[in-house]
């Protein structure tokens, strides 16, 4: 019991708790459905070998065949779970057959060499028994504590009056954060059908990044770093799920400082600030700084659990077959949570936009970030929905967005920043074997091309300004602190405080001038 739960207790009980910072605090209703499972299953385990130990000795050989290929199925998928690179690749074709090579051994072992076969059965049975002891005496304590600690439940979002309304003639900053989106997927190499004519038009009318450099390739890590202008190697999570942080992978923890990030400064000159985002709990790593704010990640943890779940929920779907048997009784869209997610996202980014007193709000959006939620190009084939699909539902995203804003009493005020947080890492699905044959053909084999997307517009702006030379992700954060400040009114004035301007970019601006 304790070897099939293994995935989501490895992640209750690691101490970087990284999948769990992510889920509502506090996880009660997940750690109590896993120690239900975990119970239920042992006491059914143990019923089942005190009988099959109560049996005669050749039934008792024979029943114990099964336990061989069920056995080896749950060692390789937990194996699995924690490896990585050439290993995992190497491992992954032959995860279905250790089942049948299990069986296949213990039946011959059977057959020719009974005195062997039971030497494997009573070591079989002393590792199920090890496992055993350690469930009483490790397992179950932590997870009974985790399970009746009490705190106050995590609200998904929250709205406190601003301080000082937006007046007009000021300005009004809003960030667009697309979650995985590639700079050679969106506009280098585009593939056939992948149409986004609101990308095309923003671009036509904005300041873009060609070579932009990024600062890392976990959501969770790089737009914690942009937020405090200070690069971040690792996060983790602590016990009421704070953000821990170091800049490198030697450095000591430290806690996340909300006081030290753009929404704070933001804050010191009076200015309404809000978030509407996913993965990253924004509500409850920024709630001092934010008037307003909605966060979501309804992905369950080690693709089994989630506290936005009941007790019972995480109870029946931690099951063996849980999946299964769900998917008999209806039919539903694949990666249904994900486009739940990207639904609430899109409805309280309306929101704020429509909000001209938030004169500083935050939207990241889940997609293109795979699981694929929307059809590509084709629509067809075994895998329909894809990054290609989200890449065109990202597009239809930023027309709904930029419609809104258009409309919003700021519009005229508005700087409007489109960016990604990392590029699409193809390199890690291709790992996880989770690349469609559509994703291959459009990465060239799973080739990672690593630059993310930059684009600001500034008010009034109609012409296009492209810079080719490699710059930092990181002066995102150097902007927001400059038009906070009012120090950046125009694209030249931004441009000016650039490390290393190009020639081109200054002769653009000498004729302007």
């Amino acid at each position: 019991a304790m070897l099939y739960l293994l995935p989501p207790l490895g992640e209750l009980l690691s101490p970087a708790r990284r999948n769990l910072y992510h889920q509502l605090m506090p996880v009660t209703t997940l750690t109590r459905g896993m120690l239900i499972d975990l119970l239920a299953l042992g006491l059914l385990c143990g019923a089942g070998f005190v009988l099959l130990n109560r049996a005669a000795p050749r039934a008792r050989q024979i029943l114990w065949l099964p336990i061989f290929p069920i056995t080896a199925w749950i060692a390789g998928r937990d194996i699995l779970a924690w490896m990585n690179g050439i290993a995992r690749e190497y491992l992954l074709p032959w995860r279905h057959y250790l089942p049948v090579l299990a069986l296949a051994t213990a039946l011959c072992l059977l057959r020719l060499a009974p005195k062997t076969y039971q030497r494997v059965t009573n070591a079989v049975a002393v590792v199920l028994a090890s496992g055993g002891i350690a469930l009483l005496f490790v397992v179950i304590p932590q997870l009974a504590l985790a399970s009746f600690s009490r705190g106050p439940q995590e609200q998904t979002g929250f709205a406190h009056p601003v301080s000082e309304p937006w007046h007009p003639g000021e300005p009004r900053i809003l960030w667009m954060i697309f979650d995985e989106l590639s700079y050679d997927q969106a506009f280098t190499h585009r593939q056939p059908g992948v149409n986004m004519p609101a990308f095309d038009e923003f671009a036509q009318e904005s300041i873009s990044f060609s070579q932009l450099q990024p600062v890392g390739i976990r959501t969770d890590e790089v737009i914690p770093s942009l937020l405090i202008g200070k690069p971040i190697a690792n996060v983790e999570g602590d016990p009421h799920g704070q953000l821990l942080w170091r800049p490198t992978a030697d450095a000591p923890w430290q806690r996340f400082d909300q006081d030290a990030t753009v929404f704070a400064a933001a804050r010191r000159q009076g200015w309404g600030t809000g978030v509407a985002g996913w993965f990253n709990p924004y509500c409850r790593i920024l709630d001092k700084v934010l008037d307003r704010c909605y966060w979501t990640y309804s992905e369950p943890v080690a693709g089994e659990l989630s506290s936005r779940w009941t007790t019972w929920q995480n109870a029946l779907e931690g099951l063996p077959l849980a999946d299964r048997i769900e998917k008999l009784g209806h039919t539903a869209q694949p990666n249904r949570e994900h486009l739940d997610d990207y639904r609430s996202v899109m409805q309280e980014a309306q929101t704020l936009i429509r909000d001209p007193n938030i004169r500083f709000a935050l939207i990241h959006l889940p997609v293109p970030h795979p699981p694929g939620i929307a059809k590509g190009p084709s629509g067809t084939g075994e895998d329909p929905f894809n990054y290609l699909g989200n890449l065109l539902l990202a597009d239809q995203a930023l027309t709904e967005l930029r419609k809104s804003i258009a409309e919003s009493p700021a519009a005229a005020d508005s700087v409007l920043i489109v960016s990604s947080d990392h590029s699409w890492r193809t390199a890690m699905w291709l790992e996880l074997s989770a690349l469609s044959p559509a994703e291959l053909r459009a990465t060239q084999g799973g080739v990672f091309d690593s630059r993310p997307v930059l684009m600001v517009r500034f008010p009034g702006a109609a012409k296009p300004q492209q810079i080719d030379r490699p710059e930092s992700l990181m002066l995102v954060h150097s902007l927001l602190l400059n038009l906070i400040s009012g120090t950046v009114r125009t694209p030249e004035e931004w441009i000016a405080t650039l490390p290393a301007t190009s020639p081109a970019a200054q002769e653009e601006m000498g004729q302007k001038k």
